[in-house]
């Protein structure tokens, strides 16, 4: 959590405080201010980093701008495959020994805020190389890289409007952020410290709900899994309220990152309100990229359920796989991948005319709200849990 240490605290206080200040007393000088904002940037991260990780990440996003400034394919490419290559090396063990000339300097890295960071990388070079960022400058995208509001879990933010909030005049209507930006904190922090740590034993380990409640192995499960729904939620979320709050207090509109999940009616429903910008970043970069190759062989074009399928399934393996390189972490994507295809399938292919209304919407609801509770299951325990 970024507010969950004192010395972070205060970091982060004296962080925005020195940012308005500059903010304000310079509106016209953006050189400045953009200094001032990668000075506390830096002086935050240094409280949750160690400086090798800093300097590591630092020198790849130079050399990262710089392969997205040239817009040169070939560059782009490589340097969109290094990023990668950091993160799966960092993060899965399995990788380790193919390149040992960079391990030493690379697993030293710190996990934290890792994969946020890389998303960011690739997001700069892919749009870059499709001609799409227009005004940068240096300053402009390591503040971007390294913005610590979002450098532990996002939201994850575009470049075009990281550099509007950075470039744009302070306005008097910034004043009202931070009223705003002070109520997001405030929900944020009530979420994952009153109502986490109230549903994190059970949510954890069915084991203790068990114990403490009586109930045999099924129904402590199911009681468990509906506290992890609850944890889960209020935990990612709460930090996303904090990260937008902040956000709104240095003159920054981050994108939201949740809204009202559980209350989806459908698979493709529940990703659109849940981790919005990783599940925009998955359909930008993942799915419709690899819907576009699949289409190129007309022979597969002409099966548009199976490019579908396939798409879903290869997506939400990613997606899986992402979090971890466990297996339970690969079944929980395809679980998600699978249950995204056969909802499409239902609705365009499927359905009965009866389907329709406010029972129907009810009944929908409670059952993507079933699914993504039952796949908790595969997301937080290992296979090997229940052998």
């Amino acid at each position: 959590m970024l507010l969950g240490g004192y010395e972070t605290f205060v970091a982060v206080i004296f962080a925005v405080l020195v940012y308005r200040l500059v903010r304000w007393a310079v509106p016209s000088r953006p050189v400045i201010r953009e200094l001032a904002l990668l000075a506390v940037n830096a002086v935050v991260l240094l409280a949750i980093v160690r400086e090798h990780t800093l300097i590591v990440l630092a020198s790849l996003a130079v050399l990262v701008y710089l392969a997205g400034r040239a817009r040169r394919q070939a560059w782009a490419l490589v340097a969109t495959m290094g990023v990668v290559a950091l993160f799966a090396l960092r993060n899965y063990e399995a990788l380790r020994g193919l390149w040992p000339p960079f391990e030493g300097p690379l697993i030293s890295v710190e996990r934290v805020g890792l994969s946020y960071i890389v998303f960011r990388m690739v997001h700069w070079l892919v749009d870059s190389r499709k001609g799409q960022i227009h005004s940068t400058t240096p300053l402009t995208f390591l503040n971007y890289i390294f913005f610590f509001p979002t450098f532990l879990a996002g939201p994850i933010d575009t470049y075009r409007n990281f550099h509007h909030g950075a470039h744009h005049l302070p306005r008097r209507a910034e004043r009202a952020w931070l009223a705003y930006g002070a109520g997001r904190v405030v929900l944020g922090a009530a979420k994952t410290l009153l109502i986490v740590p109230f549903v994190k034993p059970w949510a954890l380990d069915w084991h203790v709900t068990a114990t403490d409640t009586g109930l045999a192995q099924p129904a402590a499960l199911t009681l468990s899994l509906l506290a992890y729904s609850a944890y889960i939620l209020f935990d990612f979320s709460g930090y996303s309220d904090i990260a937008i709050g902040v956000g709104r207090w240095m003159g920054f509109r981050l994108p939201e990152n949740f809204r009202t999940p559980y209350f989806a009616s459908n698979l493709a429903d529940f990703w659109r309100r849940w981790h919005i910008s990783f599940s925009t970043f998955l359909r930008a970069y993942v799915f419709k990229p690899t819907i576009a190759l699949l289409n190129r062989s007309a022979r597969l074009a002409a099966h548009r359920d199976a490019v579908s399928i396939t798409a879903y399934l290869s997506t939400f393996l990613i997606c899986g796989l992402w979090h971890g390189d466990a297996l339970h972490f690969a079944v929980w994507g395809l679980w998600h991948g699978a249950g995204l295809a056969v909802g499409k399938l239902w609705r365009e292919r499927w359905r009965p005319s009866w389907a329709r209304g406010r029972a129907y919407e009810l009944a929908s609801t409670a059952l993507t709200f079933g699914f993504v509770t039952a796949g908790w299951f595969w997301f937080h325990y290992p296979i090997s849990t229940f052998r």
